[in-house]
């Protein structure tokens, strides 16, 4: 599975004009290799006059995306009018490593799922075993264990070899919050030191209307 990593800087005055025109990607449902798509707005409150929005388009293969690219991406984006409702866009493509099993497999990775929190990280060189040991060993039953987490992914950057996303999908933050102050500080206590080099975070609030699913 390819991911479609996608983080836009948007004016708060910009929101509204943003949300709308993200509404407007369902047409990408109709595309084949396409799996499901989400996003919503980061709740770092570290920018006051912007605010990052991120979406997480999930596709079968790379071939897929290409196709979508080639075919329809332009005739939506023009529909959606979002050009000039925000300041910076990054796009990054990653490949799936390893899945985060939830707890009830029916809602396994769900669309539906309010909350979403990823861990960017920076792995130290020649750590790369380790930290996909950790992940499939510690801190995967550690989360499953929490109720309200929905599952989720591991990711590698495809044009960068040490840099990964850790994707958990949660049925609403509350959930994240209880599972932050009651698993997380016994599984960090737990956790090698030299493995990661640096992480990074978001909390993502999703957006029901930026759903899309085939």
């Amino acid at each position: 599975m390819i991911t479609k990593y996608i983080r836009c800087e948007v004016p708060t005055a910009n929101k509204a004009a943003f949300s709308t025109g993200q509404s407007l990607w369902k047409e990408t449902a109709y595309s084949e290799g396409f799996r499901s798509q989400l996003g919503g707005w980061n709740l770092s409150k570290d920018k006051p006059a912007s605010t990052k929005a991120i979406i997480l388009a999930h596709w079968q293969d790379m071939e897929s995306v290409k196709n979508f690219m080639e075919l329809a991406h332009d005739p939506i984006a023009e529909k959606t009018n979002q050009v000039g409702t925000y300041t910076h866009i990054s796009v990054s493509y990653l490949s799936a490593v390893m899945n985060i099993p939830a707890l009830n497999q029916a809602h396994q990775h769900s669309v539906e799922s309010a909350f979403i929190r990823i861990a960017d990280c920076y792995i130290a060189p020649d750590k790369a075993d380790d930290f996909l040991l950790e992940q499939k060993m510690l801190w995967n039953p550690g989360m499953q264990q929490a109720k309200g987490m929905l599952g989720g992914q591991l990711c590698q950057f495809i044009d960068e070899e040490n840099h990964y996303l850790v994707i958990s999908y949660w049925e609403s933050e509350a959930a994240h919050r209880h599972y932050m102050a009651e698993y997380f500080p016994r599984l960090k206590q737990q956790a090698a030191t030299d493995i990661i080099h640096t992480i990074s975070g978001h909390q993502i609030q999703t957006e029901p209307s930026w759903r899309v699913t085939p």
